[in-house]
């Protein structure tokens, strides 16, 4: 088994390599006071994030509303500060504790509300990687984040996601196509580092004007998502992926 660690970070500098993939990438940088308020300064609105925590736990928005106003969101919480000085010590506190900062994509919205994308890819000691299954995940009301028992949201097809979104003008099939393509390619450059693992739980998105994007990569995906869907069948198919894996 490989000794690299499975943290976000770790995955993002793994990934980071490939130029391919590095313009689907939101910049990300460790998180030191210093980071936080350069990559604040250039994209207005960041995510800072636990680098080993999974299901959106610790994750918060810090958005600069002028120039001593800021919002910092958790969960549906919003709190106001109008001192540089109280931000950095909400700042101080998540860097003691491994966190990283990373550039705040403006996620395409489903009647409103955000959404982002569950993309799995999958392989057996047989075959090669594969896209299984693919959702949509449209954040609760009020929520910045996706993960449905933290924000009570919901789960569609991409499909509809994307019928009911300011993406609805574009070529659904060229959409869907191009995020096979990143997700394979994601899977691929990170199969070698982490040969042990044979399911991958893509977590990408759409922006408001179409561009793709990867968020994360679970290693350890919650499966029981797909049971969502209207159509079982995807479901099952990525299950006996996982029985053929376990049966070598």
């Amino acid at each position: 088994m490989s000794s690299l660690s499975t943290s976000k970070w770790t995955k993002y500098k793994v990934l980071h390599r490939s130029e391919n993939i590095r313009v689907h990438l939101p910049e990300t940088r460790w998180l030191t006071v210093d980071a936080f308020w350069q990559m604040l300064a250039k994209y207005s609105q960041v995510i800072v994030k636990p680098t080993g925590s999974y299901g959106g736990n610790g994750v918060i928005r810090i958005k600069q509303i002028d120039a001593s106003t800021y919002a910092i969101q958790d969960g549906a919480k919003i709190q106001t500060l109008s001192k540089a000085e109280d931000v950095t010590a909400t700042i101080k506190k998540k860097a003691a504790r491994n966190y990283i900062v990373q550039q705040c994509v403006s996620l395409a919205k489903m009647n409103g509300r955000p959404f982002d994308l569950r993309v799995m890819v999958q392989r057996t000691p047989r075959t090669k990687w594969q896209v299984t299954g693919k959702l949509a995940k449209v954040a609760g009301k009020g929520f910045i984040v996706t993960n449905i028992r933290r924000s009570n949201g919901k789960v569609v097809t991409v499909g509809n996601a994307l019928r009911h979104s300011e993406l609805a003008d574009k070529n659904t099939a060229d959409l869907l196509a191009l995020l096979h393509t990143v997700a394979l390619r994601t899977a691929k450059l990170l199969g070698p580092s982490y040969r042990w693992v044979k399911t991958m739980g893509i977590d990408m998105a759409f922006d408001n004007q179409g561009r793709i994007w990867i968020i994360e990569v679970n290693f350890a995906p919650m499966l029981e998502l797909f049971l969502r869907l209207p159509n079982k069948s995807v479901y099952h198919t990525i299950k006996s992926f996982h029985a053929r894996r376990k049966s070598r």
